[in-house]
C-alpha cells in the first residue's frame, strides 16, 4: 500500500458558495414558539398551584371559625339550659312575692257581639 497524496485542490473546486437567504432564521421561530408556550405553560401551572394553596388556606380558617362558632353554640345552649331550669327560677319567685296559685280561673272569649264569659273553677249552684 502506497500514500496517495491529498489533491486539496480537487475538492475545493466542486465546492462553492451560494448567497442567498439565510436557513437559521425559519428554525428560530418555530423554536421561540415553544419556549413561549412553554413559559407560559408553567406559569399558568404556578397560578393554578398557588390559588389552589390559597382555596385551602381560607378553607382551613372556615372550618376553624366554624369549630368556634359550634363550642360557643354549644356553650349558649347550656346556659340557656340552666337559666331556664325551675330549680333556680322558683327560689327566686319566691324571693319576688309569687306564689304558686291554689285555685285557676279560665276565661273563654266568645267572639259574639255579647262579650266574654267568665268561667269558673267552682261549679255553679243551680236550683233543683
Amino acid at each position: 500500500m502506497t500514500a496517495q497524496p491529498f489533491h486539496r485542490q480537487a475538492t475545493a473546486d466542486r465546492l462553492r458558495v451560494l448567497k442567498g437567504r439565510s436557513r437559521s432564521g425559519r428554525f428560530v421561530a418555530p423554536w421561540m414558539v415553544v419556549v413561549v408556550i412553554a413559559v407560559v405553560g408553567f406559569l399558568g401551572l404556578v397560578f393554578a398551584r398557588t390559588s389552589l394553596y390559597n382555596s385551602a388556606f381560607e378553607l382551613a380558617e372556615l372550618e376553624r371559625s366554624i369549630a368556634e362558632q359550634s363550642a360557643l353554640n354549644q356553650q349558649l345552649s347550656l346556659t340557656i339550659a340552666r337559666l331556664e331550669n325551675p330549680a333556680r327560677i322558683a327560689p327566686l319567685a319566691e324571693e319576688l312575692g309569687m306564689v304558686i296559685p291554689v285555685s285557676t280561673n279560665q276565661i273563654l272569649v266568645d267572639l259574639s257581639p255579647s262579650g266574654p264569659t267568665m268561667v269558673s273553677a267552682e261549679p255553679r249552684e243551680e236550683a233543683q
